[in-house]
């Protein structure tokens, strides 16, 4: 279908009212791939539509890659993936998302679609709904990389509010002031728990209440995108952490929100460099035929930029899926992460100097407010403690202390607050 179709299916629902005019215009056309993909089942004769070396219908390519022939064909290696990724990847992702988030059993949302890696879902939902000096509010702290995506990429004008107050506890009063000044009828937000860089994912209550915050603008008439970043997903080290994704609440909170779930088997399947993401979609009021539509310009715009994601990834992933062992091993690395927390936990608690550290309970890191320049603190410690950490927003230091064995945790606080003692005091 082309454009025009499309729009046609989506007049009247919240997905017309915040398309960008990239968004609008975009479409999967029945082109070189759409082709290939019908003549793989039909052409049994000859198939003489994709621009690839085959002989005996297999791909024609290095002897090598046969001797890893125990776990992938060499088809699952090099062949090219449909633009919307391998459909039995997709097809298992989405039941891996029910399973771990209890909220959306018998609750209606898209199909995954497969991305280069989150970072490209992020840029989808950026392209997609996003024009050249929209205002977006994305929170503050928050993973650097926005702002190329959406600041210098995009165009936009970012509003940042706090998560937190000046005594450092979660509030949504920031987020509300931020959301009150947009005076357009579309608002776009970036929410990402557990948060990079502090760590801190919001309690069931306060979920609930960034829920109700954003139903109350809905109700007034707004139309939201909700991006949720769930890079970090499943990495809860709290009972007191709300343990499912933003997205199991918004996906059918509202007629005039649309949450847009992106994630990635980078952290939750432990496949860091295989860059391969995810983009979800969900909207109360949406049906099949509206999701189709959505998914058709999401395709398109992935054909227009990468064209597809790393066929031996997704085989690889799908593959890894499959085995036995698989949330065995991602539930291993989860409780070791929640080990080094507790650690992380008790090392700052006996510690004091000027150094505030930022309210954490998930994810890989924790974060401090210094007293003075952050980066100057994060030169000090590598130069002359060999510690690597990472400045951020002037004066903030993240640790990622997922990265750091047992031992050496409560030592490398103990070296932080050190040095910042003898910095600013």
């Amino acid at each position: 279908m082309g454009a025009g179709e499309l729009n046609a299916i989506l007049k009247g629902s919240v997905v017309e009212r915040v398309l960008s005019t990239y968004g609008v215009r975009s479409y999967f056309p029945k082109g070189i791939v759409a082709q290939s993909q019908e003549a793989a089942t039909l052409a049994t004769r000859a198939n003489a539509t994709a621009g690839v070396a085959l002989e005996g219908g297999h791909y024609m390519t290095h002897p090598l890659f046969k001797e890893f022939g125990t776990l992938l064909t060499t088809d699952e290696m090099v062949g090219y993936a449909p633009t919307g990724g391998n459909r039995e990847l997709r097809q298992l992702w989405h039941q891996d998302l029910v399973r771990k988030n209890q909220p959306l059993a018998g609750k209606s949302f898209s199909l995954p679609l497969v991305t280069g890696g989150l970072t490209h879902a992020l840029s989808l939902a950026g392209e997609l709904f996003l024009d050249v000096g929209d205002e977006i509010v994305v929170p503050s702290p928050c993973w650097d990389n926005y702002d190329l995506l959406y600041g210098v990429r995009r165009g936009c004008k970012i509003k940042s509010p706090h998560l937190f107050d000046e005594d450092l506890n979660f509030t949504i009063g920031n987020l509300r002031a931020a959301i009150e000044e947009i005076e357009g009828e579309k608002v776009f937000l970036l929410l990402n728990f557990p948060n990079n860089p502090s760590g801190y994912t919001p309690t069931p209550k306060e979920m609930e209440e960034i829920k109700d915050l954003l139903v109350h603008f809905a109700n007034q008439g707004k139309a939201l995108v909700v991006v949720i970043d769930d890079a970090y997903y499943g990495l809860v080290h709290t009972n007191e952490a709300y343990p499912y994704s933003l997205f199991s609440l918004l996906c059918d909170a509202h007629e005039n929100i649309l949450a847009v779930k992106c994630d990635a088997a980078t952290k939750e399947a432990l496949v860091w460099g295989f860059r391969i993401g995810f983009i979800t979609y969900g909207s109360r009021g949406l049906t099949a035929e509206h999701y189709g539509a959505l998914i058709q310009k999401t395709v398109g715009a992935i054909r227009a930029t990468i064209s597809s994601s790393s066929m031996i990834g997704q085989s690889l992933l799908l593959k890894v899926m499959q085995g036995e062992g698989y949330h065995k091993e991602c539930e291993r690395v989860a409780n070791e992460m929640k080990e080094r927390y507790k650690i992380v936990k008790r090392a700052i608690a006996q510690e004091e100097g000027p150094l505030k550290p930022l309210p954490f309970n998930s994810g890989y890191f924790c974060a401090f407010e210094t007293e003075g320049e952050a980066n100057v603190l994060r030169e000090v410690l590598l130069k002359e403690g060999q510690i690597g950490s990472v400045a951020l927003e002037g004066n903030l230091l993240r640790v990622a202390y997922s990265s750091v064995d047992r031992d050496l945790l409560e030592p490398l606080i103990g070296e932080i607050y050190h040095r910042s003692r003898e910095l600013w005091r």
